[in-house]
Parts: C-alpha cells; sequence; structure tokens
C-alpha cells in the first residue's frame, strides 16, 4: 500500500507533502485544504479510515470491495462516490480494463482510493502541484479534475469500438467465418459492460452537477463544472447504445449469410443427387443378374448404358445451367 498526501495551508504559496501523523491536526483545521491519495488500500488502512477520517464502517467494507456499478451515496460530512476508470494500457487489450476509483469528499479534505494506477488521477495530482489555484478552489474542484479526465479516456474508447464495429461489418460481407461469431460476443460483452459502467456513472455525475440539497458539499460555483463530466458520459451512453443495435443488426446478417451459405451448399449436393439419380437406375436396372436380359448379350450393350448415362447427365447439367442454379 502506498498513501501520499498533499496539504495546502492559507499561508503556503504551493501544496506541500504531508505525513499520516500530521493528517488529524490537518482535518481539524477547516482552512486546510488536505487530499489523501492511496494505491492499493487493505486491512491495515483501516485505522486511517476509521481512526482519523471517521468513515462509517460500513463504508470502509466497500472502500476495500469491488464495486459492481459506479454509485453516489451521501453521509454526514462527506460523500461517498464510486467511479470506474479506465485502466491505463486499455488501448492495447481485447478486454475492456476497468477499476474503481473510490472518492470520499469532504469540505476540506479528498481520499482518493484504487487498487491500480489511474491516469485522471495522476493527472490531477500533477496539475495541482504545478497550479496551486486549481486546489485553492477546493477540494470539490480537484474531485471534478479527476471526473473530467476520466470521462474524456472513455472517448477514445468509443472511436476505437466504432473502427472495430465497421472492420466487423465487412468481414462479415466479405467472409463471414465461423471466426467472427467470437468478435461479435466479444463486442457484445464490451458493450454489455459498457453499459453498465455508463448508465450509472452517468447519474452520478448528473447528481453531482444539480443543486440538490444533498449535495451542499459541492459548492454551488463549481456544480457547472461536473456538467461538462456529465456531458461526455451522455455521449458515450448513446454511442454505446447504436453500438448495441449496430452489433445485433451484424449478428442478425452474420446468420442470414450463415444460412445463405448453407443453404447454396445444399442446393449443389441436391443438384448432384438429382444427377445421380436417373445414373443409379441405370446402372442398377443393367446389374440385374436375369438370364432373360437381351441387352446383357449385345455386342454395344455396355456402350449404350455409357452412353445413356453421360447423355442423361449432360442433359440434366445443361437444364440446371439454363434454370442458374449451378
Amino acid at each position: 500500500m502506498t498513501t501520499r498526501i498533499l496539504a495546502l495551508r492559507t499561508t503556503d504559496s504551493a501544496p506541500v507533502d504531508a505525513t499520516i501523523d500530521e493528517l488529524p491536526a490537518l482535518l481539524a483545521d477547516p482552512t486546510t485544504l488536505v487530499w489523501v491519495d492511496m494505491l492499493d488500500c487493505g486491512e491495515s488502512d483501516r485505522r486511517i479510515l476509521e481512526g482519523i477520517f471517521k468513515f462509517h464502517p460500513m463504508v470502509v467494507e466497500d472502500m476495500l470491495a469491488d464495486a459492481p456499478t459506479p454509485k453516489l451515496e451521501r453521509f454526514d460530512g462527506y460523500l461517498y462516490i464510486v467511479f470506474h476508470a479506465l485502466l491505463t494500457g486499455w488501448e492495447k487489450s481485447h478486454e475492456l480494463p476497468i477499476g474503481d476509483l473510490d472518492v470520499m469528499l469532504g469540505r476540506n479534505f479528498l481520499l482518493t482510493s484504487h487498487s491500480k494506477l489511474i491516469a485522471s488521477v495522476e493527472n490531477a495530482w500533477t496539475q495541482v502541484r504545478k497550479k496551486p489555484e486549481l486546489m485553492r478552489k477546493g477540494t470539490a474542484y480537484v474531485a471534478y479534475l479527476i471526473a473530467d479526465v476520466l470521462s474524456e479516456r472513455y472517448l477514445p474508447l468509443m472511436e476505437k469500438l466504432d473502427h472495430e464495429i465497421d472492420a466487423l461489418e465487412t468481414s462479415i460481407m466479405k467472409d463471414p467465418g465461423p471466426h467472427l461469431l467470437q468478435q461479435i460476443m466479444d463486442l457484445k460483452h464490451k458493450l454489455q459492460r459498457l453499459r453498465r459502467v455508463g448508465l450509472h456513472q452517468r447519474e452520478v455525475l448528473n447528481r453531482l452537477s444539480r443543486g440538490d440539497r444533498e449535495m451542499e458539499i459541492i459548492p454551488e460555483d463549481v456544480r457547472p463544472f461536473f456538467r461538462d463530466a456529465y456531458d461526455n458520459f451522455v455521449r458515450v451512453v448513446d454511442l454505446n447504445d447504436s453500438f448495441r443495435d449496430i452489433v445485433s443488426s451484424s449478428m442478425e446478417v452474420y446468420l442470414s449469410m450463415q444460412g445463405h451459405k448453407l443453404n447454396e451448399i445444399m442446393k449443389v449436393l441436391t443438384l448432384i443427387s438429382t444427377i445421380m439419380l436417373p445414373l443409379t437406375f441405370i446402372a442398377g436396372v443393367y446389374g440385374m443378374n436375369f438370364e432373360n436380359m437381351p441387352e446383357l448379350h449385345m455386342r454395344w450393350g455396355y456402350y449404350g448404358a455409357w452412353t445413356a448415362m453421360l447423355v442423361t447427365a449432360v442433359g440434366f447439367f445443361t437444364y440446371f445451367k439454363r434454370k442458374k442454379w449451378l
């Protein structure tokens, strides 16, 4: 577990690093802004969460576990927010690597907890170090900086999915092989998971941007900024719904193409059987071992049977060609 702490006092010109032992005094001063970032939080951190911050035990349990969906809960003196963020390296992954980002937002403190590195947190940490005036706007504004980058990182993902769907549609029309079925199912799985995240995350950002009474921890002048992050997720959810419809249509086209391909195979086999049927009949008739079969004793009987079979086969083949069945 790695814990880093930034503190900005009224007398400081820039945020300074602090230690866990300094936390109680920093939190007790309402004019001091504190940001605590915890990487890979575990049971050993309960002392900080319950002892220093006085978080509810159920909240701590939720923080230590993985949340299935984003959520927002209000407690006395702080908000508990769970975001789902794209992890670093998602561009090269065939899966959809999403990690929990737990955020505790109070009037003078911000606590972030995550099990893996999250780009939006690192970006905000770098920004407030370089530009102290960003942190002076309050912990709610720092939370916005995190949410803004977090939401924007989903837009390149939607563009990547758009390209994958276009390539899939082209492949279905050119070569609808069995391998495409796995690609379609993988895309459906990604989009379904993304929909669960998007719907809940959009609602969380919407509540943060509204002027509800339960959101009094977020100043009025900061709420419009969350609207920008909310708009990003409105776009993500809308695109996701469109993609799901396209992938469903692609599945139907794929099954239709497979059915058409099977019908073509069955048609060819049926026509071959149709051509062979009279030939089998002729061979069967002259394969009988009756003594009173004049054709068996004819000098040219064998060649005549072959001629009849060839003429019959060529006749059927020509007929099928004219009908464009072959």
